[in-house]
């Protein structure tokens, strides 16, 4: 498994960790707050298929992940 396809798996890891956060009880705050950041249905969907679309790209091949990286981290950092 080539260096980018762990970055990209590690990616898939990260944002379902961010999806799943939302659900755990003890974790939100009164107001729904995770940590301090008010999630909704629409970003736990934009997470979830993101780290989905991480795992499938660092699973199927380089090219796939880079394609993920540039496409999906890259472009919402510029």
């Amino acid at each position: 498994m080539d260096r980018m396809q762990k970055i990209a798996l590690g990616f898939a890891l990260v944002l379902a960790a961010v999806t799943a956060l939302g659900f755990i009880p003890g974790l939100t705050d009164a107001e729904g707050r995770t940590f301090g950041i008010k999630l909704n249905l629409f970003n736990d969907i934009l997470h979830s298929s993101s780290a989905l679309w991480a795992l499938i790209a660092g699973l199927m091949s380089k090219r796939a992940a880079v394609a993920f990286l540039k496409i999906g981290v890259l472009h919402k950092l510029s």
